[in-house]
């Protein structure tokens, strides 16, 4: 980065190539989360590179002009990212508009919040969840990132400002400084709630923490006075530093899910700390990765990595719109290709042209600029035409699906109770002498149990044979899932009515493998465990692992095949089948094969089952349970 600040500063090569990294992984994380886990640590890697450069810069320019050009600050700034921004905003309205009308909703307050930097304040209470995966995906939900570092461009240099004219310590600075970013990092793990992580993932707060550490590494490790010409022994000891530093990161890419609880507990500190200090090794011109990571290739996209952010999520959202969410390689290559030119574009002819421009005074001599307002201008009036319709004022009116869900929670909150007794009373009987066991067993059966009469109803209803249903009816069953569970949850306490559910809509699988562990250690897992996971993002073999090794070799572990339309769907199923070979006491239930064979079983979402669907899902399931 090179800002005019009087007196040229150095080029801190490198510095592109970790943009690169960063915009890579955010890119890789969008489309395919299964493949690139921790791809969004891309973000962090952007605030402690900003933090850490823009407090390089306020502090040279002091040394050397003895104060700090604020107005100058604020123009680079806002020639830097605001007019990229503008355009982006209003051609995606534009699209929004003519193409996406489902995506109108809030538009009025998305658009005002970017433009004034206050959007991740306003993504807290009102955003989707940034690794939402389903219903309208938001193409301006990675925007929160930009209003924190707006915000920061606001008031930092006038801090900065302030701490050098008062002469304090440059250590005791960045000593209070990390003081800041701890706090910053306990406000996270306060704010942190896994049914809605918006608080503690988009807060200004809550995120400071990154931003705070690439400053006070900047107070202490200043580029201007790291010398090229360093020891043999300080440059082994700095590439060392930075090969683990950089393992370790790569290896959070692969590995870190942005919804455990841990990266709130101070993992996600800790890989910012990570991150410091790669770019503290990379500052320093002695170094092998001011080299290996200054080359051509992350140079362009470093460069661009800008444009390519904002475009990213935009081009990915629309095209699964028109798509259908085809996630076939082929068709995310070409979303690449798609944002790499609009990127390339909004480089060229938006951010290189208000670069050049310097001044108030000759804005009506300058032709790009007049030629960029008149373009600005044609896009604002087509944009008009949605931002003005009554939809683009207020949030999306709730589905169908989601009222009939909350009314199933209801339900099942209701019949829980009920069946939490019946389970509780079972495990009594078992612990008791075998006469009063019987006796026990007998009482268990009768609260639990259909009335006679409608026994051959409800088998007939489900599709199951006399034999099937006086199998399961009495089956004390623990149900964890996602929405799709929540959907099927009635039917299944139907028809076994010492069945728990507890279904929550988006449960990430990570989320309900530690609702599994949880329940192991209380004792109030029931014999049967039925998992409905997977829809919303990724399974790994070790969290398969991790559900069975809960269970014990003595439950039996029902879980349902996944049939949606997402990328990680196909490699859930294949983590399944292979986990079904190895533990004698999991059965996988082939729901994909029967939506696939009946896609009338299917709602309008091809995902969650309808009415029909729901009575056949769970006869599957049941007929599952009969066989054990």
């Amino acid at each position: 980065m090179a800002d005019r600040i009087g007196n040229k500063r150095r080029y801190i090569t490198g510095f592109d190539g970790l943009r690169a990294i960063a915009v890579i992984g955010v890119i890789i994380f969008h489309l395919w989360p299964n493949v690139m886990t921790g791809g969004w640590l891309g973000v962090p890697l952007f605030f402690v590179l900003s933090g850490y450069l823009i407090t390089d810069i306020l502090i040279q320019e002091f040394e050397k002009t003895g104060t700090i050009r604020f107005g100058s600050f604020y123009l680079r700034r806002v020639k830097r990212l605001y007019p990229a921004l503008v355009v982006m905003l209003l051609a995606t309205a534009t699209a929004i508009a003519f193409f996406a009308r489902p995506l109108l909703y809030n538009l009025r307050a998305i658009l005002v919040t970017n433009l004034t930097y206050v959007y991740n304040l306003w993504a807290t209470v009102n955003g989707d969840s940034y690794f939402e995966q389903w219903g309208s995906a938001s193409p301006f939900t990675h925007l929160w990132s930009l209003s924190i570092e707006g915000q920061f461009y606001l008031v930092w240099p006038l801090i900065v400002w302030l701490l050098l004219k008062l002469k304090v310590p440059r250590v005791r600075v960045a000593q209070g400084l990390m003081g800041l970013a701890l706090i910053s990092a306990l406000l996270m793990a306060i704010y942190y709630n896994p049914t809605n992580i918006n608080r503690a993932y988009y807060g200004t707060d809550t995120r400071l923490f990154a931003l705070l550490i690439g400053t006070a590494l900047a107070f202490v490790w200043p580029s201007a006075k790291l010398n090229g010409r360093a020891k043999r022994q300080t440059r082994r000891l700095l590439n060392l530093a930075g090969f683990l530093a950089m393992a370790m990161l790569v290896f959070l890419f692969f590995t870190l899910n942005g919804e455990w609880a841990g990266t709130y507990y101070g993992v996600m500190f800790l890989a910012s700390l990570d991150i410091a200090v790669i770019i503290g090794v990379t500052a320093h011109p002695a170094t092998v990765f001011s080299h290996w990571l200054n080359n051509r290739l992350l140079n362009y996209i470093g460069t661009r990595s800008y444009s390519i952010y904002l475009y990213q999520l935009p081009v990915f959202v629309f095209i699964d719109i028109w798509t259908k969410h085809n996630h076939h390689l082929a068709i995310g290559l070409w979303k690449i290709v798609l944002v790499l030119i609009l990127a390339e574009l909004s480089y060229q002819f938006i951010e290189k042209v208000f670069k050049r421009y310097y001044g108030v005074e000759n804005i009506f001599n300058f032709d790009s600029v007049r030629i960029y307002t008149a373009f600005v201008m044609m896009m604002a009036v087509m944009a008009t035409s949605g931002v003005l319709t009554p939809q683009a004022s207020g949030p999306k009116p709730t589905t169908k699906l989601e009222q009939r869900l909350k009314q199933n929670k209801k339900l099942l909150a209701a019949q829980n109770a009920k069946a939490l007794s019946a389970q509780q009373a079972g495990k009594k009987a078992t612990s008791q002498t075998e006469e009063t066991s019987s006796q026990s067993a007998s009482t268990a059966k009768g609260a639990i149990s259909i009335a006679g009469g409608a026994t051959s109803a409800v088998a007939r209803k489900y599709n199951l044979t006399d034999t099937q249903y006086q199998a399961v009816k009495s089956k004390t069953v623990t149900a964890i899932g996602d929405s799709v569970l929540l959907d099927a949850g009635p039917s299944l306490q139907e028809l076994m009515p010492s069945t728990v559910v507890d279904g929550q809509v988006g449960r990430q699988p990570n989320e309900a493998v530690t609702l599994v562990q949880q329940m192991a250690a209380k004792g109030t897992l029931a014999q049967n465990l039925l998992m409905v996971i997977g829809t919303n993002g990724a399974i790994s073999p070790a969290q398969v692992q991790t559900v069975m090794a809960a269970a014990g070799s003595q439950r039996q572990v029902y879980w349902v095949g996944v049939a949606a339309d997402r990328a990680w769907i196909s490699g859930n199923n294949s983590v399944l089948l292979a986990a079904q070979k190895k533990y004698a006491n999991l059965h996988l239930i082939d729901w994909p094969d029967a939506a696939k064979a009946h896609p009338e079983w299917l709602g309008p979402d091809k995902v969650h089952p309808n009415v029909q669907g729901s009575i056949q899902y769970t006869s599957l399931i049941a007929q599952k349970i009969a066989e054990n």
